[in-house]
């Protein structure tokens, strides 16, 4: 019997897209497959002095208490698991070098995967040496850097041909919310119906979209996705890398309104699925929102699921 063989994942929790991964690795007899997460268990103070003494801590020591226990987690993990034959890693720039060069000594084949771009979190390019081979979903970090292109995923799938809305976004509260606003009025003026969230954590003013205090779960944002006709993503300035909600559109057979110009590069692109937009001077054509879905072809979309997505990089 082939011995397995052992793959840890490194990533945050990402509100579980990121356990699809482990998942995918799961249905191979020869891969012994675990992950660990960056940001579960969460810290928590014990006590108001416990967090009276982390400012302190951070103000004269500069020491984050809560940056500790991250790292004495993720090396007593480490520790218990043993050395590893791959240690794939997601955010490794959320660790300091000190505890990247302490997980190396773990494996024999350290690899990263940036679903995030180096314009929009720096320390990424610093880290880049320190790996064997480093993943980017963002086609400029790939040029600039010479990294291995790679997109994110399709990780789930369904074929609903009803809706009980034509547009959907959900997203947290940033600097796209005031084009949230503009783009639900223009919805709105349209008479076309639509389900925008915006999360913010408490309530706050909003005229056209919904605010939402509580974050909602990868299950039930897969949820309000597949009782919509069209998924509206405002890509953020800083990237070009397609983000899970393109791969959500492309798996449960949605059309999508997109402000990112790269994605009529790919090969699942076809106009009369998806629209990208200028998000300061929206334009949405009646013919797009009334006209079907068209399938894509298996084999392309097959590309994009996970299943295969795990396949180049563990060498599966």
């Amino acid at each position: 019997m082939k011995s397995s063989k052992k793959v840890l994942i490194i990533a945050p929790f990402a509100f579980g897209y990121t356990a699809h991964i482990q998942k995918a690795l799961q249905q191979y007899e020869t891969i012994d497959a675990e992950i660990l997460y960056l940001d579960q268990p969460a810290f928590s103070y014990k006590n108001t002095f416990h967090k009276a003494q982390n400012f302190f801590s951070k103000l004269f020591l500069g020491k984050n208490l809560k940056k500790t226990f991250v790292t004495d987690r993720i090396k007593a993990s480490l520790v218990e698991l043993g050395k590893q034959d791959e240690i794939f890693i997601i955010r490794p720039d959320m660790l300091n070098d000190d505890l990247l060069r302490f997980i190396k000594s773990y494996t024999n084949k350290f690899i990263a995967y940036y679903y995030d771009s180096t314009r929009r979190f720096p320390r990424k390019t610093d880290i880049i040496p320190m790996f064997d081979k480093v993943y980017s979903y963002d086609r400029l970090d790939v040029s600039t850097y010479n990294l291995d292109f790679l997109t994110n995923y399709i990780f789930e799938e369904s074929n609903h041909q009803e809706f009980e809305y034509q547009f959907f976004n959900i997203s947290t509260n940033d600097y796209r919310f005031p084009l949230l606003e503009n783009l639900a009025n223009y919805l709105k003026q349209h008479k076309w119906t639509y389900n925008i969230q915006v999360y913010n954590g408490s309530e706050m003013p909003a005229e056209h979209v919904e605010i939402i205090t509580t974050q909602k779960s990868i299950t039930e944002v897969s949820e309000l996705i597949q009782k919509a006709k069209i998924i509206v993503e405002i890509q953020r300035t800083e990237q070009v890398g397609l983000s899970f909600r393109i791969f959500e559109a492309l798996g449960h057979r949605k059309k999508l309104i997109t402000t990112n110009k790269d994605i009529v590069n790919y090969d699942f692109y076809h106009s009369q699925n998806i629209l990208v937009v200028d998000e300061h001077n929206i334009e949405i054509p009646e013919d797009f929102v009334t006209s079907p879905y068209v399938e894509i072809d298996s084999t392309i979309l097959s590309n994009y699921k996970i299943e295969n997505w795990v396949k180049p990089i563990f060498e599966l």
